[in-house]
């Protein structure tokens, strides 16, 4: 941890050492009840692109612990580099800047199980669609919200699901089947969470039963798309984490909107925990907003001692 006139820098290593997934869903719990209650805002994310690179900015508040920032990241073919910039809101003064990538893994995982404890909070039998980076973390979540009684994989490569599901299984000691279709993957699951980057419906509605939650959690892009229209038709609640972020984003939001659904935030469900017990199907749509990251990232400086 470096300090430089006040401000600190905290490290990948630093994130990944003081920040757990018990910590993360706190902290996202405790951001979207602030949200909702209009003590916090986020604003949608601006791209700008420049000789092949992207860089993305996604700008936030949160009036409890005083602060206003955002995660800004530069992507391009040969990769990305992730920070988050904490400013104190009373006094303008720059109070840390977190690099986040194992962050951001970790609030993608935390939100859609965040999302989960409320809208389905007994899961049974979960499926996970991808098996890369940001796959990890969703099982984490779901295991850390819940007590699945069995987990598969599925992954347009095999070998990757069965790499996965072999990895996965020895750090949680969980028993984790890898499969090599979607059919497969998807038939009796209750609970699924897709992280793709996929640019055609993975998860088809004849493949889910008559009951189901799904995290679409892959794409913040409107050129992919992870679910079929009907798996949202379906649905008796939609859930999306921000509204006009979807709309530029989501390709399954803004068809279900065009198509007359009406879609309601994260925030608005938010602590509403055995509300929603009665609903059959539901669907939640995670692209990452600004908001979860300053409230992660400032969950680091909270167990570092210096917030």
């Amino acid at each position: 941890m470096m300090h430089y006139d006040g401000m600190y820098y905290i490290n990948e290593e630093e994130v990944r050492s003081n920040l757990t997934m018990k910590d993360t869903i706190d902290a996202i719990r405790e951001a979207f009840e602030e949200y909702r209650a209009g003590r916090a805002s986020s604003n949608t994310r601006v791209r700008t692109f420049s000789e092949g690179s992207v860089l993305n900015t996604m700008p936030a508040s949160m009036e409890k612990y005083h602060i206003l920032g955002h995660k800004t990241y530069s992507a391009s073919r040969n990769g990305a580099r992730f920070v988050v910039t904490l400013f104190d809101s009373r006094n303008n003064d720059l109070i840390a800047i977190v690099e986040a990538n194992r962050l951001g893994q970790m609030r993608t995982g935390a939100v859609t199980a965040y999302a989960t404890s409320i809208l389905h909070p007994h899961v049974e039998n979960f499926t996970i669609i991808g098996s890369g980076f940001q796959a990890e973390t969703q099982l984490e979540g779901m295991i850390t919200v819940s007590h699945p009684q069995s987990i598969r994989v599925y992954s347009r490569n095999y070998d990757h699901a069965k790499d996965f599901a072999s990895r996965m299984s020895k750090q949680f000691g969980v028993d984790i089947r890898p499969v090599d279709n979607a059919e497969a993957a998807l038939s009796d699951a209750d609970t699924v969470s897709s992280i793709t980057n996929s640019t055609s419906p993975v998860i088809l509605r004849k493949y889910l039963g008559d009951e189901y939650h799904v995290n679409l959690a892959g794409s913040n892009y409107m050129n992919r798309r992870e679910a079929e229209y009907e798996v949202l038709h379906d649905a008796d609640l939609v859930v999306t984490e921000h509204y006009d972020q979807s709309m530029v984003e989501s390709a399954e939001i803004s068809e279900y909107v065009k198509f007359g659904g009406k879609p309601v935030e994260l925030r608005e469900i938010a602590g509403r925990y055995g509300e929603f017990s009665g609903l059959r199907r539901t669907v939640f749509k995670s692209m990452g907003i600004g908001l979860e990251d300053i409230a992660t990232a400032y969950r680091v400086l909270r167990n570092l001692g210096i917030a």
